[in-house]
């Protein structure tokens, strides 16, 4: 009989932890792309999430586009874009299989590229399907496409192109004078709708007639929304932004606003300084607004009994917020909050994936999570990184019992079977405790690693210990060193820039100010390295020490 009883214990010990440990696998899982920013939102498209990586590159390192199993995380495929050098900020493209004039196609992911690029995937394998090119005006393709029957619309950099889906043959082209950026398209029964650069709407009817309206001064930079009202824009000024009504103004709002949302007549929009909500069904009306700070995409996730808006929170803090403006919105927040400009990606039955600028994937597989109200502490994040590691749970107190229990009852018969069940018993509690002690010494040793550095030993002496800009530019390297007392990136090199004489041109875009040129050249794009490691995050929320050497080199 006792020889019975250790067996059922031993085989408690080998099948229970197992199928523990996967159905948490298969309710959550994450995982680091380690290739840039997530600035677009992930697509769930049956049991697959699809992501893009974007983000400056140098040498080998490329954009990508990742297919992971929804349950498990596993990677099923990816793509690289072997020619893209700069940010790509275009949302993903789910099409389902259909046919048109154009002919059949099948279910793919279509990509907008930097580079002009327009690329149909294969939603299977990954594999590519067709690929066409636009224009590059040192950005090629950065706003929203649309799907207009058997054709996918894409706004480029200076103008519209649309591709057939089954065989991508452009079937129509229309040249613009003015250049946009996240300049989304809209399809209307009759047109499409995009803006640009310099304020302004055009109209193109779906044989290549132009009409236009001046919003005005300032960009647009999202798909015209088009509503029983007229066309609601979202204008980004140089002193904040403004809501329009064509070019009727309904509201000043603050700086850097996010792509809004349309949903059933409701318009959300948020800004560095809020989040807000108007109601276009007939009349524009204001309905509420609350102090957040979003500058990405707005999404929304849909359930049989209501619709909820999330926020992506672009902040250090960074999480996700979801409510109705007007009201106090609920904070999610995980692991690896940082800053976040991605919108939430949703499932049919709940599933929910959460991509943010440090290029961290997380996955809720089934159901609906339960966000935390607020951010714990500083510190707190860190503490419960390890304690998610190890979660007690009922079976393991019955395991360890049984085998106490073995212990206490051969301690009197056979001390050697005890000290047998003794050393059992101190395996399964390490083998229970090991996964948060393996994580928590990776975690720090991954600290213990130090930076590559970004010294030149033919630098003055007097340079050691005080921060350094060097310029990478095309008629040669150019370095400044000696300076300090500067807290980022964008501070550091500004003052850099004006010792030397250099003209440093700037635009802002929803990631912040951007460096888009140094003495007129821009080239593919410029991209910054601090003491020799990419940054993820913008050149005024990228932090400087007092010996940081940061290098400015064409992307």
């Amino acid at each position: 009989m006792k020889r019975t009883f250790v067996a059922l214990c031993l085989l408690c010990c080998v099948f229970f932890p197992t199928s523990i440990a996967q159905s948490e696998e298969n309710r959550f899982w994450e995982i680091d792309l380690n290739n840039g920013y997530i600035s677009t939102k992930p697509v769930i498209v049956e049991e697959q999430v699809i992501v893009r990586t974007s983000g400056f590159w140098t040498g080998e390192d490329r954009p990508h586009v990742y297919a992971f199993d929804l349950q498990t995380g596993q990677e099923n495929w990816r793509f690289k874009n072997s020619g893209s050098t700069n940010h790509d900020m275009s949302p993903l493209l789910h099409i389902e299989a259909g046919s048109g004039e154009c002919g059949n196609w099948s279910e793919m992911i279509v990509v907008g590229w930097s580079d002009g690029k327009v690329t149909a995937l294969d939603i299977e394998d990954g594999n590519l399907i067709w690929s066409s090119q636009t224009e590059v005006v040192t950005w090629g393709i950065t706003g929203e496409m649309a799907q207009d029957e058997d054709r996918v619309v894409v706004p480029t950099r200076q103008g519209l192109s649309s591709f057939c889906l089954s065989d991508g043959i452009e079937n129509l082209r229309v040249d613009l004078p003015q250049l946009g950026w996240r300049n989304g398209v809209t399809v209307t029964n009759d047109s499409y709708l995009i803006g640009n650069e310099e304020g302004v709407l055009n109209i193109i009817s779906k044989s290549g007639n132009i009409s236009n309206i001046t919003i005005g001064e300032g960009k647009i930079r999202h798909a015209p929304i088009n509503t029983q009202a007229g066309t609601i824009i979202h204008l980004q000024t140089s002193s904040g932004s403004g809501i329009y009504l064509e070019n009727q103004l309904l509201a000043e709002e603050g700086s850097s606003p996010a792509v809004p949302l349309h949903l059933n007549g409701d318009i959300f929009f948020s800004t560095s300084d809020s989040v807000i909500q108007w109601n276009c069904a007939t009349s524009c009306e204001f309905k509420g607004r609350t102090a957040f700070h979003a500058n990405g995409e707005i999404t929304v996730q849909i359930t049989d009994t209501n619709s909820t808006i999330w926020f992506p929170r672009n902040t250090p803090q960074g999480g996700w917020g979801y409510g109705t403006p007007g009201q106090e919105l609920v904070i999610h927040s995980t692991n690896h909050d940082t800053y976040t400009t991605a919108g939430v990606g949703f499932g049919p039955n709940g599933e929910m994936a959460f991509g943010n600028d440090a290029g961290i994937l997380m996955v809720h597989a089934v159901g609906n999570i339960q966000p935390a109200t607020e951010p714990e502490s500083e510190i707190e994040p860190e503490l419960k990184k390890v304690e998610e590691g190890f979660q007690v749970k009922p079976i393991h107190f019955v395991i360890v019992g049984l085998l106490v229990g073995l212990v206490v009852s051969y301690s009197k018969e056979n001390r050697d079977m005890m000290a047998k069940l003794g050393v059992l018993l101190l395996l399964v509690i390490a083998i229970m405790v090991f996964p948060a002690v393996s994580q928590t010494w990776s975690e720090e040793v991954a600290d213990l690693n130090e930076a590559p550095g970004d010294w030149n030993n033919d630098w003055p002496d007097e340079w050691e210990g005080t921060q350094v800009v060097v310029f990478e530019l095309p008629d040669g390297e150019v370095a400044i060193g000696g300076l300090s007392g500067y807290e980022n990136v964008e501070q550091l090199t500004d003052s850099a820039a004006a010792q030397l004489g250099i003209e440093v041109g700037k635009e802002s875009f929803s990631l912040g100010e951007m460096i888009v040129s140094f003495d007129g050249h821009e080239l593919d794009g410029w991209e910054f390295t601090i003491d020799g490691e990419k940054s993820q995050v913008g050149i005024s929320a990228a932090e400087v020490t007092e010996d940081s050497v940061i290098r400015w080199s064409a992307a």
